[in-house]
């Protein structure tokens, strides 16, 4: 594709890539060209609010996604031209040549290769992501960052007392990123400036004593690129979706925070298979080793993990297994389900699934193990039955 100059982030924040793949998609299927008109852009956002009912369904989430407006869909077409897979022409919006071979790779369904060509643009075209990448490698090499997720039980266990909220979190960041250096006496000041205590309702104190925290942590972390949570998250969701990195929330002695860690590097240093992504200012390396490779480790790894978090009935919810495996193992979590299914198809005595019915919350980062054939099922509880 042709050189462009780097901007820092796309404008509009767009976390999904695949509202992206839901417009390219609608372009095609009108032939690569239609008229820039409101009615076009009310066709765009049916697209892109049909895929994410779509994928409610499929995952059966608790929450149905909230439908787009037409600033969303503007903001997705001003990317689109940006990385100018469409561009404007007689007062049309049309494919260009590159759009129209992501197009294809749309219409087949090759999400692998269609990750490999965004990854590449997200790092040719906006500076932010390779920044980030390389920001969270020197802070914590492997481990990832800890942004605190503060609880209730956290607020109880400290007795109320933001000083010692923050005192205990600056404690688990310096352990888990020790190239990162804090000012804690600063974040003190602004916690004391809150006067969180003078707050009526304890959600109230916890909220902001949350946002008050997690806007330090990231501020001095990845300023002066990244100071909010919002492009925090952001960054965070495109990187993740691209499978340079992954994130959940793990407990520290219990104290509950959301760990970013990488799956990715800039040098090939993974002893197992990668796949690569080569851009204009170098390549990255994407953990991806093959089943064959993986076998041993991931069977080893999901046993520690089922122990750890199984139930009195012996079930251990899908998701909490998946983050545990996948950051021991440095995978996405796309590649722990693709894994795990194929595992129950060739072994299927090993393992067990059921469903554990609406109690459990299915959101986008805990989602159901999903079988398409025979019949289409969806589990969140999976048991080990065979130990080697």
């Amino acid at each position: 594709m042709e050189g462009t100059k780097k901007l820092s982030m796309p404008s509009g924040n767009v976390h999904d890539i695949r509202y992206l793949y839901a417009v390219i998609a609608g372009l095609k299927q009108r032939s690569g060209r239609v008229e820039g008109s409101p009615t076009t852009f009310e066709y765009f956002r049916k697209a892109i609010n049909d895929y994410n009912d779509a994928k409610a369904s499929r995952y059966g989430l608790s929450f149905r996604p909230r439908e787009v407006n037409i600033k969303v869909v503007k903001h997705v077409v001003t990317e689109l031209k940006g990385l100018r897979l469409i561009r404007s022409e007689n007062r049309h919006l049309v494919l260009s040549n590159d759009g129209e071979n992501v197009a294809l790779l749309i219409e087949g369904r090759d999400s692998d290769e269609l990750k490999k060509i965004f990854a590449r643009l997200m790092l040719e075209n906006y500076s932010i992501f390779e920044n980030f990448l390389k920001r969270l490698k020197e802070i914590s090499g492997g481990k990832g960052l800890p942004v605190p997720s503060i609880s209730s039980h956290v607020f109880t266990k400290c007795e109320e007392d933001p000083i010692k909220i923050a005192e205990s979190y600056i404690h688990i960041i310096k352990e888990t990123c020790p190239n990162l250096v804090l000012n804690p006496e600063r974040l003190y000041s602004i916690l004391e400036e809150a006067n969180i205590a003078s707050l009526g309702k304890r959600t109230e104190k916890i909220n902001t004593l949350q946002a008050i925290i997690e806007r330090y942590v990231i501020a001095e972390a990845f300023s002066p690129s990244i100071k909010s949570r919002r492009v925090y998250d952001f960054i965070r969701w495109r990187t993740s979706f691209l499978e340079f990195t992954n994130y959940a929330i793990f407990h520290f002695e219990g104290f509950p925070a959301e760990v970013t860690y990488l799956i990715a590097n800039f040098s090939p240093t993974f002893a197992q298979t990668v796949r690569m992504v080569e851009y204009a200012n170098g390549s990255i390396y994407i953990n991806y080793p093959s089943f064959e490779e993986l076998l041993e480790p991931f069977k080893d790894s999901i046993i520690r993990a089922y122990d750890a978090k199984k139930d009195e009935f012996g079930y251990a919810k899908v998701a909490d297994v998946r983050d545990l495996v996948c950051r021991g193992l440095k995978i996405s979590d796309y590649l722990f389900d693709d894994y795990l299914k194929r595992l129950y198809q060739e072994e299927p005595h090993w393992l067990s699934f059921t469903y554990s019915g609406a109690e459990d919350l299915i959101t986008e980062k805990r989602l159901p193990i999903v079988f398409e054939k025979p019949v289409r099922e969806l589990f969140t509880l999976l048991k080990i039955n065979q130990r080697r």
